[in-house]
C-alpha cells in the first residue's frame, strides 16, 4: 500500500534528541497564486518543494542539500519557509521535522525530510513585521537558508500558530495550478514529464532500498539548462537537477551538459 512508505515505516528514522533549533529557508513561489505557494508553474524549472501533499522536503526535488543535511547532523525540528512577493520576503509557514531517511541519490551525504505537522498562513507577513513582533533579525541579506536558534523557533512558531491554518487552501491551490498546467500543456509538471500528482505512492520508488552509489561531485544546477541521463542517454532540459530521470524514471543519473 502507498502509506507503506509514509513515516514512521522504515526507512524513516526519527529525530532522536530534537534541540527545538531550525532553519530559515527561502523557496520560489508561484506567480500566478495570490497564496505564497511552491512555483508549480516556473517555466523550465518546475518546483515540487516545500511539498506540503506529503509534508516532504527533499523527497522529490534536490533542493537545499546541505540544509537537510545540517537539519540531521544538529537533530533540529523547524523548517520556517520564506518567499519573495510583492511586499518583499514573506514568511508563509513552517515544518515541525520529526523524521528523516537517506535519500536515493549520488550525493555521499543526502537526506529527505518529513514533517508530522504544519502550519501555513494565508496573509504571509513579511520578514520586517515578523521581526518588529518576535525581535529577530530575518530581514536581512542572506541567500536560501539561516540557522535558527531554538529561541528564536520558539518566537516564531507562537507568532504563526496565532494566525489560522491554511494548509488545506495551500494544497488546494497547488492542485488548481496542476490543473492549469495540465490543460496548457498536457503535464502538471511539464519539466518531469509528470501528469500525476504527487503523493506516498509516488515516493514508493524513492524509499526502496538499492545499492550504495559511489560519491561524486554533484551539482545542482546546470550552466546549460540540459543534462544528459547516465542509464538511457536521453537529453534533459530543465535549470535545477531532477530526482529522476523523465524518460526512464532512473533515480540520480542526471549529470549536466
Amino acid at each position: 500500500m502507498a502509506l507503506d512508505y509514509a513515516p514512521p515505516n522504515p526507512p524513516w528514522q526519527e529525530i532522536q534528541n530534537p534541540t527545538g533549533a531550525g532553519y530559515l529557508s527561502v523557496f520560489y513561489s508561484d506567480d500566478l497564486s495570490p497564496l505564497p505557494v511552491r512555483f508549480v508553474t516556473k517555466p523550465g524549472d518546475n518546483k515540487s518543494d516545500p511539498n506540503l501533499e506529503t509534508l516532504t522536503y527533499g523527497l522529490f526535488s534536490t533542493c537545499s542539500p546541505s540544509m537537510r543535511s545540517g537539519l540531521v547532523r544538529r537533530q533540529a525540528e523547524y523548517v520556517f519557509f520564506a518567499t519573495m512577493r510583492s511586499a518583499g520576503r514573506v514568511l508563509s509557514g513552517f515544518y515541525h521535522i520529526r523524521w528523516y531517511a537517506a535519500a536515493n541519490s549520488p550525493r555521499k551525504a543526502d537526506f529527505y525530510l518529513a514533517a508530522d505537522s504544519a502550519h501555513f498562513v494565508e496573509a504571509a507577513p513579511s520578514l520586517g513585521e515578523v521581526d518588529r513582533a518576535c525581535r529577530t533579525n530575518l530581514n536581512r541579506r542572506f541567500r536560501s537558508t539561516l540557522v535558527l536558534e531554538p529561541n528564536v523557533c520558539a518566537a516564531l512558531r507562537r507568532y504563526l500558530m496565532r494566525l489560522p491554518n491554511a494548509l488545506p487552501t495551500y494544497i488546494a491551490e497547488i492542485d488548481r495550478l496542476e490543473r492549469f498546467s495540465l490543460m496548457h500543456s498536457g503535464f502538471r509538471y511539464p519539466s518531469w514529464k509528470r501528469k500525476d500528482k504527487f503523493d506516498w505512492a509516488t515516493a514508493a520508488k524513492h524509499l526502496q532500498q538499492r545499492a550504495a552509489v559511489p560519491s561524486r561531485t554533484v551539482v545542482n544546477a546546470s550552466p546549460t539548462g540540459r543534462w544528459k541521463c547516465s542509464a538511457c542517454s536521453t537529453g534533459v532540459e530543465n535549470k535545477a537537477l531532477l530526482r529522476e530521470c523523465p524518460s526512464c524514471g532512473a533515480i540520480g543519473t542526471l549529470q549536466p551538459v
